[in-house]
């Protein structure tokens, strides 16, 4: 009956703990913003509201995006994600990140100074050899210049090379200074997006709502994320080396990754429209008259995909936000995927996953399920104190624990093990929401998706079924009267009802959990009766 106490702490821990995340994000204290150090930090890339055409946009296709390039600033303003469904079952409609059409999420990029092709409206329209590029399957990459030169005979070439197998974009913009005159100029970079939501995130059937919003990497930090409401009350206006800004939804992140040597400003702001921006510029450039020079930067456009992230740029990676607890959830994600590797099946990853938890906690289990063996020994002892002193609380408790001290009993033997499960089942929560890999995962039959609430409740109820399993073969504690008892007797309904609304992912941990947990403690309880057995057939004897 401890045990099932220590599960009722661990179900409110859970529900406190959500609870709190969700009074955090309503009510909890703004991240301070930085001063801006760089001279800069006012610039940004001119915006042309007008209605774009289909017909002269660039069409660039890779192995895992359809992209989409406007001549007139050689911006990227669409991101089609080839691998992944915006619905379980409909492969007609893929996921789209950057768009133009009914919405606006767009990257910018832009040089700006005098004679520059992004210094005023109109935009320079730059010119392509062709109007289309297409990845083929012999080729690991494919670059896209985009060239404009202006009246003093300085020529401006926008590259964009996209690699196989890769959300990552490389782009470099090159001056070709063949004027009489030195030129400088300020690179930006942007990205900017209305406030709509995606339509993405009501296809979850979590308990916490997926975050939506700008991150980026503060100075002496990796990682900082900004709502759009706290966004709109204290903008962004800070500066560092490196780093790198971006948008993030749930499972997909965008952001543009500046030099990491070069110190750049970044600023960010909210239109009236709620159109918002996030900006970085990096230094001046010279140009020398009959010279050239290439300034680089980097755009991310694509799925939280760890190993990409982590190779992309420092900090990128914990846009996979598994909050406080990343340090267990970050092994157990590495862990899942290396079982997936060879299973192909992410719900068998999650059984193995758990199956190494729990033998990597047997030791304190094993004690857990000892001291609650030792426990059922002293029943007896336990119910003839209960008769004796059952109407004096105090002196039953005094009763009590001067027996478990004669007997070498602890009542608090199986909380250890139960609050360590805490730690573990919140970061698992985390990695299920993030991990972009469950999205769409299907396990076997009725489940299709671990990512969301079982369909059918399969699930839920037979983690309730093996919470009841594990409730029947816990000692009955002779303090607890009888509406306790009534009450702890509900706890596998609660537990049930409470996970009906988790992921089937989470509910599978949690069963296959409940189920190991039931047969380690039949394992221990025997041993320790055939013990007891032995022991007395060895006095007999003598």
């Amino acid at each position: 009956m401890e045990s099932m106490r220590g599960f009722f702490i661990l179900g409110l821990a859970v529900c406190t703990f959500l609870l709190y995340q969700a009074w955090q994000k309503d009510y909890g204290p703004k991240p301070a913003q930085q001063a801006a150090v760089a001279e800069q930090k006012d610039v940004a890339v001119a915006t042309d509201d007008g209605k774009i055409s289909n017909d002269n946009l660039i069409n660039v296709e890779t192995d895992l995006v359809k992209f989409k390039i406007k001549p007139n600033g050689g911006d990227i303003i669409y991101a089609e994600l080839k691998n992944y469904n915006v619905e379980l079952d409909n492969t007609d409609s893929k996921v789209v990140l950057f768009d133009y059409r009914d919405r606006l999420y767009q990257a910018k990029s832009a040089l700006l100074g005098q004679g520059a092709p992004d210094n005023q409206l109109p935009r320079a329209d730059y010119q392509t050899e062709q109007a289309s590029y297409h990845l083929a399957e012999d080729q690991d990459e494919l670059v896209v210049p985009l060239t404009w030169q202006n009246a003093e005979g300085v020529t401006f070439t926008k590259t964009y090379t996209f690699k196989r197998g890769q959300y990552l974009v490389a782009m470099d913009y090159t001056i070709d200074n063949q004027s009489s005159n030195d030129r400088t100029y300020n690179f930006v970079a942007e990205l900017t997006r209305d406030q709509k939501p995606t339509g993405l995130e009501e296809k979850s059937s979590f308990g916490m709502k997926p975050f939506m919003g700008v991150a980026y990497s503060p100075e002496e930090q990796q990682y900082e994320k900004i709502d759009f409401e706290d966004l709109a009350e204290e903008p962004i206006d800070t500066s560092r080396q490196g780093g790198w800004i971006g948008f993030l939804q749930h499972y997909f992140v965008s952001a543009w990754i500046p030099q990491q040597d070069q110190q750049v400003s970044i600023t960010s702001s909210v239109k009236q429209n709620k159109d918002t921006t996030i900006r970085f510029v990096q230094p001046t450039v010279s140009v020398p008259a009959n010279q050239s020079k290439t300034v680089s930067a980097s755009l991310y456009v694509g799925a939280k995909d760890l190993e990409q992230l982590e190779a992309a740029a420092p900090g990128l990676d914990k846009s996979l936000d598994l909050s406080w607890v990343w340090w267990i959830g970050l092994p157990l994600y590495k862990m899942m995927q290396f079982f997936y590797s060879f299973l192909g099946n992410w719900g068998l990853a999650i059984i193995l996953v758990t199956i190494v938890i729990k033998t990597l906690l047997y030791p304190l289990s094993a004690a857990q399920y000892r001291s609650m063996a030792n426990m059922r020994k002293l029943q007896p002892k336990m119910q003839r104190l209960k008769e004796r002193y059952g109407d004096d609380k105090q002196r039953m408790q005094q009763e009590m624990m001067k027996m478990y001290k004669e007997e070498g009993a602890n009542p608090f033997g199986g909380c250890l093990p139960m609050l360590l499960q805490f730690p573990i089942f919140i970061a698992l929560y985390y990695v299920l929401f993030e991990a972009v890999e469950l999205r769409h995962a299907p396990f076997f039959g009725w489940i299709q998706d671990l990512s969301v609430a079982d369909p059918y409740f399969v699930l839920p109820l037979l983690m309730g079924g093996s919470m009841w399993l594990m409730q029947r073969l816990q000692p009955k504690s002779p303090t607890m009267d009888q509406m306790q008892q009534k009450i702890m007797s509900y706890l596998p309904v609660l537990f049930t009802v409470f996970m009906l609304f988790f992921p089937a992912g989470l509910v599978l941990y949690w069963l296959c959990n409940n189920l190991i947990s039931v047969a380690q403690q039949q394992y221990i309880t025997k041993k320790i009766e055939r013990q007891d057995a032995s022991g007395k057939k060895a006095v007999k004897n003598k």
